[in-house]
């Protein structure tokens, strides 16, 4: 799953329980549409903030070719970075990674999603995209209502 900085859902992969989530990091990425006030909607955003099971060369030589800063902490923090790529990590904007724990938290209360009602890969995406619609929509009329004085 892939939200934006406030916490709304832009786009997830539905993967086997088995399959790792680094093998999807990247088709996920390149799906992805930032929507933006200003101007047309982004492709690529401007930090990638991950835990640490997505430290791995491909993913970010994956950020560097399209100028994303990745914000993910090396697997052991205690061993020295490769030669050739740039270990950045922020703290402050890891910190920030707690959204999407927040996200998958309120995703969670969702009763029909938290036990599984649906058990088909057919019909399971669907309930999880009409709660992230919900979220979306949430944060959309919140945002555009006027402030009372």
């Amino acid at each position: 799953m892939l939200c934006d900085a406030n916490g709304v859902p832009l786009r997830f992969i539905l993967s086997g329980g088995q399959a790792s989530d680094i093998a999807y990091a990247q088709p996920l990425l390149d799906e992805v549409s930032i929507p933006s006030l200003r101007c047309h909607p982004r492709k690529r955003c401007h930090r990638l903030l991950a835990d640490k099971g997505y430290d791995a060369e491909a993913l970010r030589r994956y950020c560097n070719r399209y100028r994303m800063q990745p914000v993910i902490p090396l697997r052991a923090m205690k061993r020295k970075p490769k030669p050739g790529l740039p270990r950045l990590f922020d703290r402050p904007k890891y910190r920030q990674r707690n959204i999407i724990e927040r996200m998958f938290g309120w995703l969670k209360e969702n009763r029909r999603i938290a036990t599984q009602f649906d058990k088909l890969a057919k019909s399971f995406p669907e309930i999880i995209s009409l709660a992230c619609s919900m979220r979306y929509l949430r944060h959309f009329f919140v945002q555009s209502r006027p402030q009372s004085a």
